[in-house]
């Protein structure tokens, strides 16, 4: 089914200046900002873009730090994107641009204020509660914005506070035609305010504590469908919108392609954050032993979790599965109401988000099944991987579309690099340039280009996470393969764990059990290239972790 199309845009950091605050309800803050670094600017001999924000949910991160001086947590500018610090000051919150005004140089941000003075308030909440002219704001982002289909006759606006910027500035901008839907929670009355509404658009309040799933929900159901393609976006606390994910999907029939729900934040935390495509995963919380992790798996396998979601069965019914079913009560994905079983918010996140069913079902728990071998991969050096399935992981992927799919989805993240990647020398014009690896499509679309086989001979091959997940071995036949069709390659490949998304030792772990090898810094990369008969030219940090590497044939191996 067709994903969501992103536009990706430069990762600029910028110094920005508040010029203004108002409060747009007792609970909403507006911060308005400006400076010289919103418009295109020069910093340490790098020539950065003029921000640009041409999505209506677009966000950009703010950068705090938990004491000190913020300028020692701030991420460092690449010509080509950034790289973040590892700092355990560091705290970042994401925030909706509004108001954006490029002509004059101005934009705004709202902030949550959930009580004046509250101590246990976050940081972007503390800071906006203090903001005066002059004070300085640091920001990076957007990073892309979302591209809504061009075939929507109609849009459905959910959210709860802290998305009423992205929908105040939907309405404002309407960058689809056709009437609005909005469904907006508040948990005090004082939160209610104006939108600019079309003659077509209606709007339902609901009001209900913050984070109450069943006020929104029931929302939500009550909305009659209008004729035509609808468009659903949602933002709320993560738990509040697994039933309005759930209806997109089944009650309203909205494909993937036209479905934009995300998690603003959780119920424990005090302010808005960081919308984050993973927050509704359930793993880090839910397993708790081996035990616990095998019976999620297989109830998600035999089909359990989706049969007490659909036709809740009494527990006496189940009585043949009762240790099964059992565990999954004592873990926290099913409820027993009196009898009644029915799935739990975790429950129902891994039956209605697939990456978090993911952990437990598909390829991302195969590799954590070969874990069972590690201790033979550590004695024999070979990857556990091949010896959990008899193949190694490329071979698997060469055989199974599963597989290959996987790496696929994993690769399109690439996207958001385009902006670096379209700067690269290798696709100036009139050079042949043939591409592979799982990210070849991603890439070569946002260039222009078309993936083809690669016959015959080109100026260059561009080989997007090509050799990840291969062993040692495996990559150094594949890239003296390569000599056939160039005598220059360039890599684009993960070479070091991005600062913000922490330190990820669990999946280098699952990663060594897969292919038999630590995780790859680009200085390994090139001496298993120059292994195979190649030299490095040049290396281009594109951020995020991911290094564009430029290799040639070496004479010397000639």
């Amino acid at each position: 089914m067709a994903q969501r199309t992103i536009t990706p845009l430069p990762l600029t950091l910028r110094r920005l200046m508040v010029l203004g605050t108002r409060r747009v309800t007792p609970r909403l803050q507006r911060v308005r900002l400006g400076g010289p670094e919103l418009g295109a600017f020069e910093r340490d001999g790098l020539s950065l873009p003029a921000f640009a924000s041409p999505g209506f949910d677009d966000h950009v991160k703010v950068i705090f730090a938990a004491e000190g001086d913020v300028t020692d947590v701030l991420p460092v500018q690449l010509d080509q994107g950034i790289r973040w610090r590892a700092s355990e000051l560091l705290q970042t919150r994401d925030y909706t641009p509004i108001e954006v005004d490029r002509d004059r140089g101005e934009m705004s941000l709202d902030f949550v204020i959930h009580s004046d003075g509250d101590p246990a308030a976050g940081p972007g909440e503390k800071w906006a509660r203090d903001a005066r002219p002059g004070d300085d704001l640091w920001i990076v982002g957007p990073k892309s914005s979302t591209v809504i289909p061009d075939d929507v006759d109609w849009t459905l606006l959910v959210g709860d506070e802290t998305a009423q910027p992205a929908i105040e500035r939907f309405l404002a901008e309407r960058p689809v035609a056709g009437p609005a839907r909005i469904v907006a929670a508040i948990s005090d009355e004082c939160a209610r305010r104006d939108f600019a509404l079309g003659p077509d658009d209606e709007v339902t309040w609901v009001l209900a504590p913050s984070g109450d799933s069943s006020a929104l929900a029931a929302a939500v159901a009550d909305v009659v469908p209008l004729p035509g393609h609808a468009y659903v976006w949602a933002g709320a606390e993560s738990r509040a919108l697994l039933p309005v994910r759930k209806h997109a999907a089944r009650g309203l029939g909205v494909p993937k392609s036209h479905v934009d729900i995300t998690g603003y934040w959780h119920l424990r935390e005090a302010e808005s954050a960081v919308p984050h495509q993973e927050s509704s995963a359930p793993r880090s919380s839910l397993v708790t032993s081996p035990v616990t992790w095998f019976a999620v798996r297989a109830a998600l396998r035999c089909g359990l979790l989706e049969n007490i979601d659909v036709d809740r069965p009494t527990r006496a019914s189940l009585s043949e599965q009762g240790p099964l079913v059992d565990v999954l009560i004592d873990c926290g994905v099913v409820a027993d109401r009196a009898g009644v079983l029915e799935l739990t918010e975790i429950g129902d996140t891994l039956v209605t988000d697939e990456h978090a069913a993911e952990s437990f079902d598909g390829v991302d728990a195969e590799q954590i099944l070969a874990l069972a071998h590690l201790a033979d991969a550590v004695a024999t050096g070979r990857p556990a991987w091949q010896t959990h399935t008899g193949q190694t992981f490329a071979e698997v992927a060469d055989d199974d579309t599963r597989v290959s799919a996987e790496l696929v989805d994993r690769s399109a993240g690439r996207v958001f690099l385009l902006p670096a990647i379209r700067r690269l020398a290798v696709f100036e014009a009139g050079r042949s340039v043939g591409f592979c690896g799982p990210g070849a499509a991603v890439v070569a679309d946002g260039v222009g280009r078309a993936v083809e086989p690669l016959v015959g001979e080109y100026d260059a091959v561009v080989a997007v996470d090509a050799l990840g997940y291969r062993t040692d071995d495996e990559i150094v036949d594949f890239l003296r393969g390569l000599h056939e069709v160039a005598d220059r390659v360039v890599l684009i490949e993960a070479t070091s764990q991005d600062a913000l998304g922490g330190t990820g030792v669990e999946r280098a772990l699952i990663y060594f059990a897969t292919v038999g090898a630590a995780p790859r810094s680009a200085e390994r990369y090139t001496q298993l290239a120059a292994a195979a008969g190649w030299a490095q030219a040049d290396s281009v940090a594109l951020g995020w972790g991911v290094d564009a590497i430029t290799l040639r044939a070496d004479p010397r191996q000639a």
